[in-house]
């Protein structure tokens, strides 16, 4: 089954060489270097343009635009195309000539994103085409790591086995002091 709906459309097939080149030039972007082949062969199995917007729901980031007849389309922009660049805007980017980019001026490009391995593909295709397109200077390196666990099992806050960062820091820090 599949849903036929107005969508934009991200061209990311435009950077399926330049990544590849990217990746090449650069073999120390993306560890381990298991995460680095699936990149590697996901990149090689030919990448087509990717929606980043529906009309048929309602929760995600609104775009309006206006067609050249003047009619208004509302679309909802995927929530993850907004995670991705609050990466930089968090910092700065894109705040006009009356904002403070100094942030984005020290902190970018990142050092180093880590992420876990479920969104290796966002991190590692699809955020460096997007800074590619906006000729934006991309993270000097990615580490994508494996599930964390606790006691043995995946942590999850649908599971409720989650470490409060807060205790763990007080813990932490009591060890040091001691």
């Amino acid at each position: 089954w599949v849903a036929k709906e107005e969508s934009y459309f991200f061209r990311l097939s435009d950077y399926q060489d330049k990544l590849w080149q990217f990746y090449h030039d650069n073999p120390d972007f993306i560890a381990p270097e298991s995460r680095r082949n699936e990149v590697l062969s996901f990149v090689k199995g030919g990448l087509r343009d990717l929606s980043v917007s529906r009309t048929s729901f309602s929760w995600g980031v609104p775009v309006i635009s206006t067609r050249e007849d003047g009619a208004e389309e509302e679309h909802v922009m995927y929530v993850w195309i907004d995670a991705l660049t609050n990466y930089i805007s968090a910092l700065g980017y894109g705040s006009g000539e009356d904002g403070d980019a100094t942030k984005y001026e020290k902190f970018w490009p990142a050092a180093v994103h880590i992420v876990g391995k479920d969104i290796l593909r966002f991190h590692a295709v699809y955020w460096p085409a997007m800074l590619m397109a906006a000729d934006l200077p991309l993270p000097k390196r990615l580490f994508a790591h494996g599930w964390w666990t606790k006691e043995g099992q995946k942590i999850s806050k649908s599971l409720g086995n989650v470490i409060d960062p807060v205790d763990l820091v007080d813990k932490v820090c009591r060890l040091v002091a001691s």
